[in-house]
């Protein structure tokens, strides 16, 4: 199978399968117009699909005429909450929300992959199944799929991610840490009300909740290990109801950023042995509730990188591979890998030439589309590789 030409003549499939998702955006859980067409494209194919009761998305699955494992490929369904700027013949047609982030992209590329797949069964040495995952925006929303059982039976999965800071032409796979948990924190601090005039009849939670604020970095430059990547980031303080009045009621939200495993998974008692005994000198008590949302992304299966980059290298040369720093994004993709091995990686789509340059979620963001059935051959040719290794 030439994997390469065959994913040239997918181009235009491709590309007008992204036009329609481009202007058809829908939100994370919301996808169902989005599922209906996915679902009728593989069927079209001849594909099975199966769906799950209470969530969006579906899994497509390819048996291949001969024996094998099975490999999962990935792409990721919604959209954001962001109104795109005008200028495209494809832009949104639903207000307010746009595919800002290449998800209409990950699901076109992966769609004209399983065009290439379901026609060549004959060569397929085990199974092929295909994930197209809701709500990749907001959280864990992957670990729905694992609890209904998607990834039973498949022995490893990938994916990657078009790239607004990669050149349209390059690609990056690599081992090692590739990004951050992205976990979320509540601190609720009780004091105590009185007039702003006698401060000293009160315990005032604001006061407590900006010393706790000071406290919290101390975690990343005293407590945290330097060569330890590490954020810790209070994004909203809310408190009292007037001006003149000592406050009894004081919430921080922040997020937490890390790569170390360990250090992250400790961070709730961590939070808490900094923060509660602060606000006890101000005479007030703090909650911290702490929420784990998508773990870091390690690519440590060290076979399932090479088998990647060597996919990468037959679709678009060995040079195209490149280096990328690590990055304290999130991406719930890892929440497979706590279940199979797996790998990640990024696909180049910027272009000045062609003025392609705004970051994702930016009301501007576009992909040169000439790399997109590049993402298609490397979905087919990765899952080739890795069955037939």
């Amino acid at each position: 199978m030439n994997v390469k030409e065959l994913a040239k003549e997918q181009e235009s499939y491709v590309i007008q399968c992204r036009h329609y998702l481009h202007s058809h955006p829908e939100l994370s859980t919301k996808e169902v117009n989005t599922t209906r067409f996915i679902k009728e494209e593989l069927e079209k194919m001849g594909v099975e699909v199966q769906e799950f009761e209470g969530i969006t998305g579906c899994v497509g699955t390819i048996k291949g005429d001969k024996p094998g494992k099975t490999v999962m490929l990935r792409a990721d369904i919604d959209a954001l909450p962001i109104t795109e700027n005008p200028g495209k013949s494809y832009c949104s047609l639903n207000p307010g929300v746009m595919h800002a982030c290449g998800h209409d992209c990950h699901t076109s590329m992966l769609l004209g992959a399983a065009k290439i797949l379901s026609a060549h069964r004959d060569e397929i040495h085990g199974t092929v199944k295909l994930i197209f995952q809701m709500a990749e925006e907001i959280g864990r929303k992957s670990e729905e799929y694992v609890k209904r059982g998607a990834l039973e039976g498949v022995d490893a999965i990938f994916g990657m991610h078009i790239w607004s800071a990669v050149p349209a032409g390059k690609v990056n796979f690599e081992s090692g840490e590739r990004m951050a948990c992205s976990d979320r924190f509540t601190i609720k601090i009780h004091g105590k009300s009185s007039h702003g005039s006698v401060p000293h009849e009160g315990k005032d939670a604001i006061i407590a909740g900006a010393a706790a604020i000071q406290a919290l970095q101390t975690i990343p430059s005293r407590i945290n290990n330097p060569f330890n990547a590490l954020v810790v980031t209070v994004g909203i303080f809310n408190g009292g109801t007037k001006e003149n009045i000592i406050a009894d009621q004081a919430e921080l939200t922040g997020t937490v950023r890390a790569f170390n495993r360990e250090f992250r998974n400790s961070m709730p008692e961590v939070i808490k042995s900094v923060v509660e005994p602060v606000v006890k000198g101000y005479g007030c008590s703090a909650e911290v509730d702490y929420y784990f949302g998508p773990s870091p992304l390690i690519n440590d299966h060290e076979d399932l990188v090479q088998i990647a980059r060597g996919a990468a290298s037959k679709e678009m040369g060995e040079d195209a591979l490149i280096p990328l720093k690590k990055m304290t994004g999130a991406e719930d993709f890892s929440v497979y890998m706590e279940t199979v091995p797996g790998v990640f990686g990024y696909l180049g789509c910027r272009n000045e030439e062609k003025g392609i340059i705004a970051a994702h979620h930016h009301p501007a963001f576009d992909v040169d589309e000439d790399v997109l059935y590049h993402g298609t051959g490397i979905y087919v040719q990765f899952a080739l590789d890795y069955l037939n290794a």
